[in-house]
C-alpha cells in the first residue's frame, strides 16, 4: 500500500481498469488529538472485516477482490471501538 495523499488528491489509479483492494485513513491536526478514526471494509467473497484505526490497513491485498464499501466513524480518543476490531486486514502472500 502507497503513502497517504490529502487536501482533495486522488489515491490509487486512473485509467488502468484496476481493482481498489485495501485502504488507510488518518487524522491530522487538531482533531487528530481529540478522535480515532475507525474504518472497516466490505470485500467482495470476503464479506465485512474488521475496523481498523489510525492508519492501519482494512481490507485484502493480492486476492484480486475489490472493496464494496467502507464504514467510517469518528469516536472521542480512549472510548471503546464501534464494534469488532478482530482481522481488518488480510494479506495473502
Amino acid at each position: 500500500m502507497s503513502d497517504f495523499v490529502s487536501d482533495g488528491t486522488m489515491s490509487g489509479t486512473s485509467g488502468k481498469a484496476k481493482r481498489l483492494e485495501a485502504i488507510k485513513i488518518n487524522l491530522t491536526g487538531d482533531i487528530a488529538t481529540k478522535y480515532d478514526i475507525y474504518y472497516r471494509a466490505h470485500a467482495e467473497n470476503f464479506g465485512g472485516l474488521g475496523w481498523a484505526r489510525n492508519g492501519g490497513p482494512a481490507g485484502k491485498a493480492n486476492f484480486a477482490y475489490r472493496l464494496e464499501g467502507i464504514e467510517i466513524a469518528l469516536i472521542h480518543k480512549g472510548a471503546a471501538a464501534p464494534g469488532i476490531t478482530y482481522l481488518p486486514f488480510v494479506q495473502k502472500e
